[in-house]
């Protein structure tokens, strides 16, 4: 007998309600869940068909009853026989582990390979039987043979339970096993005349069905409750053992499947949240974006990926604040996934945003002028403090918190300080940058900002009587002072160490010598000054009077003669 090429129409999917088959491409009637159906041509017959479809060409007797069919041998043109996929050839099917991140193991990951389990690898297979258990900070991505996508998530469970194909028929069938954690699957829409995937994701709850779509699943334990959220195209959702067809969910909701077996109408999912205004450099290794909260949000769940697709996932976080954190990250370009969680926990749409990451070297702690401080000196001193990073570093001192208007800039500053001299007095800006030896400049340290001030004044030359010594210098008002005298220039034991809240001092008339003196003035707003230079001043000897104060004459105070 000549066989003419099969037509191949899309066949409903498991749990798959029959009124939604025409809305999703079917060309026939909805058959059972477990049906291939075929359109017959001109000269086929169910025996000829059988022994090129079955497993068991004996078996044309069963799809004879299957479809009521009283004579075998008469098959009308454009008839459409049902055959159970159960009596199809059948051949094993394999996912290939495409990427992997952070702590995944596999069994089964093999067709032959025991069921030991082994840190997943590249190009790894995976055929019926097989689990994939990701640990806090896995993830694990399997293509399949139709190209479609199952993305294994962080603390998850996942077991291979189906992978097979049917010869002549287009077929392509897999299930998964949600045992605990969640999975994203992703699959591809099949166009001309191939029959669609029949592709479900499965717990202990219930199952999903779908064809040409975008859906999450997750298995929560210990809320008792299995989630799934469609992203793309429609999901039927049925509770584990239920006969009926389930609840159709289409793009833009959820729902969830209780441990009673109650499967919720669908619930439309959270908006995405809004990333528009989100920094695309980021400067810092603690990783910072804050949200705009969202009505109806009680959690945020965010990623970082390598990829705009996210299989490679390298950090994720789970937070009831809008605020979210990451921290250990490298330098490199990245992508942002977030979305918002209802009260039901379900995760709603996504939101993405690309953004480099370029902390490193990190820059170093300034010390010295501090932020928002006074500078009463004619030089000014820049510390900070070491990177052991950093084979230099980058100073810039401007009048602007922006940088547009620079007064300074030394881009190879070798050490931790830097002083410029010059400055007109007024405010500044400034921030360093440290340098690796090839020239990698990281980012630039949090902006500080100082006051330069005019120096303080020169006390005028103390005036030495003849029972006392006067000092005077110029203050400004409000401030107070610490006045030191002393006997040696490094004031290493001051003689005289006194708080003052004026500008002027007399003390009693020290013996004959050389002393110096310094004061240092403290700012009403406690900023305490730089001690003024030390100042010499010369006590002479003198011929004192019976209560120890110098005899004066018209010419001064009396000397003795030498």
């Amino acid at each position: 007998m000549m066989w003419l090429a099969l037509r191949r129409f899309p066949i409903a999917v498991l749990l798959t309600l029959t009124a939604w088959c025409a809305a999703i491409g079917c060309a026939v009637a909805a058959s059972p869940a477990d049906d291939y159906v075929y359109v017959a041509q001109p000269g086929d017959t169910v025996i000829g068909l059988s022994q090129r479809l079955l497993r068991e060409p004996a078996q044309w007797r069963r799809v004879a009853e299957h479809n009521r069919m009283s004579n075998p041998n008469r098959v009308s043109p454009a008839q459409q026989i049902r055959i159970p996929l159960d009596l199809l050839r059948m051949a094993p099917g394999t996912a290939t582990v495409t990427s992997t991140v952070g702590d995944v193991n596999v069994s089964g990951s093999a067709p032959s390979s025991a069921t030991v389990a082994a840190v997943a690898t590249l190009g790894a297979t995976l055929a019926e039987g097989a689990e994939v258990v990701t640990g806090k900070n896995g993830y694990a991505t399997l293509k399949l043979a139709d190209g479609s996508t199952v993305r294994v998530q962080a603390d998850s469970r996942v077991q291979v339970s189906r992978l097979r194909s049917y010869p002549d028929t287009g077929i392509l069938e897999s299930l998964f096993n949600v045992v605990a954690g969640r999975v994203e699957s992703l699959i591809e829409k099949l166009g001309g005349t191939a029959s669609p995937p029949r592709h479900t994701i499965q717990t202990r709850l219930g199952s999903m069905g779908l064809r040409g779509t975008a859906f999450r699943v997750t298995m929560d334990d210990k809320a008792g409750q299995a989630r799934s959220e469609v992203l793309t195209g429609v999901v039927a959702v049925a509770a584990a053992g239920d006969a009926a067809d389930g609840k159709r969910v289409n793009a833009g909701f959820g729902t969830v499947v209780e441990a009673s077996g109650a499967v919720l109408d669908p619930i439309a999912l959270l908006p995405a949240p809004q990333t528009a205004r989100l920094p695309a450099l980021m400067e810092r290794p603690l990783l910072r974006f804050s949200l705009t909260a969202m009505e109806g949000a009680r959690a945020y769940r965010a990623q970082l990926a390598r990829d705009p697709e996210f299989n490679n996932v390298v950090a994720e976080a789970l937070t009831t604040s809008p605020e979210l954190r990451f921290t250990d990250v490298v330098d490199g370009s990245y992508y942002l996934r977030v979305r918002a969680v209802d009260a039901r926990g379900l995760e709603g749409k996504d939101a993405t945003h690309a953004f480099l990451l370029k902390a490193r070297p990190e820059p170093p702690l300034i010390s010295a002028p501090l932020s928002k401080g006074k500078v009463r000196s004619k030089d000014v001193e820049f510390r900070w403090s070491e990177n052991i990073e950093a084979a230099a570093y980058h100073l810039q001192v401007a009048r602007d918190a922006g940088f547009k208007s620079l007064v300074h800039e030394n881009k190879a500053v070798k050490g931790a300080m830097a002083t410029v001299a010059d400055l007109p007095l007024g405010d500044y800006f400034w921030r360093v940058a440290s340098l690796r030896k090839d020239g990698d400049r990281g980012p630039y340290g949090d902006v500080s900002s100082f006051s330069l001030l005019a120096p303080p004044a020169q006390p005028e030359p103390p005036g030495v009587g003849s029972d006392a010594v006067q000092f005077r210098w110029a203050g400004e008002p409000g401030q107070k002072f610490e006045f030191q005298m002393a006997d040696n220039a490094q004031f290493a034991k001051p003689l005289v160490s006194r708080n003052l809240d004026k500008s002027a001092l007399d003390l009693p008339r020290p013996g004959p010598g050389t002393y110096f003196m310094r004061f240092r003035a403290i700012d009403p707003d406690g900023f305490v000054g730089p001690y003024s230079s030390a100042q010499r001043f010369a006590v002479p000897p003198c011929i004192a009077d019976s209560t120890g104060r110098c005899v004066n004459s018209s010419f001064g105070i009396v000397a003795p003669v030498q």
